[in-house]
């Protein structure tokens, strides 16, 4: 049983449709290249951590796939509209930790609480 009997398939296309989305609204804000490169190899980071859980776990291949499509699905939402001003804070800087506004802790704090929730109630 996949989550919400979607097959494996299915699962790898909105795997590939979740991670376009974060690289189009995460990549495009950053000033330098470095940052660029270092967000692009975020859902790579991701996916190895997810193949390493699941291989330990004995989950399925589709409980993966929807748990890692759930978090980039999460991150992206979650940090929409703040990357570009915390890049640009970072670069402008001298300090290496930019300040939080509480509006994308919010943000970002509900986006991946809904995330886990959702992971959680689609799981079979």
């Amino acid at each position: 049983m996949t989550p919400l009997g979607l097959s494996v398939a299915t699962w790898w296309w909105i795997v590939v449709l979740t991670t376009v989305l974060f690289w189009a609204m995460a990549i495009p804000p950053q000033v330098t290249r470095q940052y660029r490169i270092m967000v692009a190899l975020a859902p790579l980071v991701g996916a190895l951590f997810l193949v390493g859980r699941s291989h330990m776990n004995g989950t399925t291949s589709a409980g993966a796939l929807s748990m890692y499509a759930l978090a980039m699905l999460s991150l992206t939402l979650g940090t929409a509209g703040h990357l570009g001003r915390m890049a640009r804070l970072q670069l402008a800087g001298d300090r290496d930790e930019v300040p939080l506004t509480w509006g994308f802790m919010v943000q970002f704090f509900l986006c991946v609480t809904a995330g886990f929730v959702v992971y959680f109630v689609i799981q079979p």
